[in-house]
């Protein structure tokens, strides 16, 4: 009887692994928040230094420039949301973003010279080509505290 139990036991565990991988983020994943992150700082950006009129004109061309990697990133985290959150994936991905944003605005008030420094990140993804950008967001964003879900390992 015991070792039916125990079987059985294993056998629940087994089964739930996949359901238990699915609701976290891989590499793939970690890297489509980390250019939402970069395009999240960009565009708080833009809006919170409006007096800097260049930002915005950037910050178009960035999303112009990059829409496919974008478009394409925005696909893989809407994909890991309908995995992790079947019923309720749009509200949850869209919670996300707001966070995203909200963090990114904090930042930019917690940062005095918050509009002198950031054009800094606008130079450095102004020369980036396809999909160097979603190295160059994976290597300095890394990632974002507002992980959508926890890492695989």
């Amino acid at each position: 009887m015991r070792n039916r139990i125990l079987t059985a036991a294993v056998l629940v565990c087994l089964g739930a692994g996949p359901a238990f991988a699915s609701a976290c983020t891989g590499p793939e994943e970690s890297k489509a928040v980390s250019l939402r992150a970069l395009q999240t700082e960009l565009m708080v950006a833009a809006l919170k230094c409006s007096h800097k009129p260049e930002l915005a004109a950037q910050y178009n061309g960035f999303v112009r420039s990059f829409g496919r990697e974008l478009a394409e990133n925005g696909k893989v985290l809407m994909a890991a949301f309908k995995r992790a959150y079947p019923k309720d994936h749009q509200k949850r991905f869209d919670a996300f973003i707001t966070r995203m944003a909200n963090d990114a605005s904090q930042k930019s008030i917690a940062s005095p010279d918050y509009c002198e420094t950031t054009p800094r990140l606008f130079d450095s993804v102004a020369n980036l080509k396809g999909p160097e950008v979603v190295a160059f967001a994976a290597t300095t964003i890394n990632g974002h505290a507002a992980q959508p879900l926890p890492r695989c390992n």
